[in-house]
């Protein structure tokens, strides 16, 4: 069994045992091994006060990263092994964190004051599983349930109320019926959360292979913590490319997307700008003039609330800005090379791909008689890799002619930098072959 755990959580579990303590594995390592997923983070709890911790673990490092909730944290041949003493808590007055801790000697006092069934077994060095709450059972019907009264769980730390929805979306589990009317009724005490964690609960989130239901079905939550997207909620579009809301085709246009955080956030807040920009044209069908540039501003706005950082921002925002980026010739059909070179002339190989899949992403969750077609983009990925592998000009630096050949024909300031990027264009277009000998007599004839 304790294979999958590893050899420095069982020596761990051993050391603590030997020494007269009770000990257990518990949390999410726990849950993963009972449902044959990868393990997290091995977490050990024990009637063990830190001190007698600290004495067990003499001649090992020991962090104390959490002292006064009875926390502290062991290296073992250089995995950190969290061990946490038993514990009760007081009440939680500012819906983060307990007002006062007490240990315990009591492993059942411990896992009532834990979040949900599933995250509150523990198993011991002989590999017995103890659990006093259910969540073998859960885990096997495969629900989200809390501990004891869920109002109460939530109201002590309402980071849990994100965590629930979020074991749902990565887990794939359903939220069992009293926990999930206890998620609704306190989910105001987000409000008095970090932006830091609610960020970091949102971004497992969108990642989860349940993602799409969890976001529809508590959208409600979801709007909480980004106040800015409720607009979309039931804003149906009106118009013949699309069949749903602005919400649930964001959502959906999510769900096809690969696990990427960046893509699937940009993809979820690519048409927030909608609503603001909708209008009727005299057909009666709506149009959006201008929503990408409107959602880059309100998508800065709630990227900057959840502290991103600038880098993981820009990108985000690059993706919403352009989501629209043409890649199809003037016929709407083909895949143009014109254009794609143009595309990763000015945002480079890595980040054209994840244009082309905020793309298709978009384009699959639109009405799918327009649809393009896997075959194009297909077509399309291929051209990228064709232009960037294959050695062609992109950037200025990539031209056969440079500054000082300006230079020696007479061109100065800021002049050589007008023509250089005129070059640059006419060689993207295929207009001009990017060749020296060649330029030189273009630029001649221009004289």
């Amino acid at each position: 069994m304790f294979e999958e755990f590893g050899s420095s959580a069982y020596f761990a579990l051993e050391k603590l045992t030997n020494a007269g303590f009770e000990a257990y594995l518990i949390g999410g390592s726990v849950r993963d091994f009972l449902m044959k997923m990868p393990l997290g983070d091995k977490d050990i709890t024990t009637n063990a006060t830190p001190e007698e911790v600290r004495g067990v673990f003499s001649r090992f490092r020991v962090i104390d990263t959490g002292l006064r909730h009875g926390t502290v944290t062991v290296l073992i041949d250089g995995e950190p092994i969290e061990i946490t003493t038993y514990r009760c808590e007081s009440a939680y007055s500012d819906n983060r964190r307990p007002d006062s801790v007490s240990f315990s000697k009591s492993f059942s006092d411990d896992v009532l004051r834990r979040d949900f069934t599933v995250n509150g077994i523990g198993i011991s060095k002989d590999g017995k599983i103890r659990d006093e709450v259910g969540g073998r059972t859960d885990i096997e019907n495969r629900i989200i349930r809390a501990i004891g009264v869920p109002q109460e769980r939530f109201s002590e730390d309402a980071l849990r109320i994100l965590r629930a929805i979020r074991f749902a979306s990565v887990l794939g589990f359903e939220i069992e019926e009293n926990t999930e009317k206890a998620l609704r009724e306190t989910k105001e005490l987000l409000k008095n959360i970090s932006a830091e964690r609610k960020r970091e609960e949102l971004l497992k989130l969108i990642n989860g292979k349940n993602a799409e239901k969890v976001l529809l079905d508590y959208r409600d939550i979801i709007a909480v913590c980004i106040p800015e997207i409720e607009c979309e909620f039931d804003f149906l579009q009106h118009n013949r490319h699309h069949i749903f809301d602005v919400y649930t085709h964001s959502v959906k246009a999510l769900s096809y997307a690969k696990t990427d955080t960046n893509i699937r956030l940009g993809l979820l807040l690519h048409d927030i700008g909608k609503p603001k920009t909708a209008k009727f044209d005299e057909k009666g069908e709506m149009h959006f003039k201008c929503h990408a540039a409107e959602s880059f501003e309100i998508a800065d706005k709630i990227l900057t609330d959840l502290r991103f950082s600038n880098a993981q921002k820009q990108e985000i925002l690059t993706l919403i800005k352009y989501h629209d980026i043409p890649f199809m010739c003037e016929d709407m059909k083909n895949p143009s090379q014109k254009r794609i070179r143009r595309i990763v002339s000015k945002f480079g190989k890595d980040l054209s791909l994840k244009l082309l899949e905020i793309r298709t992403c978009d384009n699959l969750a639109q009405n799918p008689e327009y649809y393009l077609g896997e075959e194009f983009y297909r077509q399309c990925e291929s051209m990228i890799f064709e232009i960037t592998d294959g050695g062609e000009c992109l950037t200025l630096k990539d031209l056969r002619i440079n500054g000082n050949d300006l230079l020696s024909l007479g061109f100065s300031g800021k002049k050589i930098g007008e023509i250089l990027n005129q070059i640059l264009e006419k060689v993207l277009d295929g207009d001009l072959p990017n060749d020296k000998a060649e330029i030189l007599a273009f630029l001649d004839s221009k004289l």
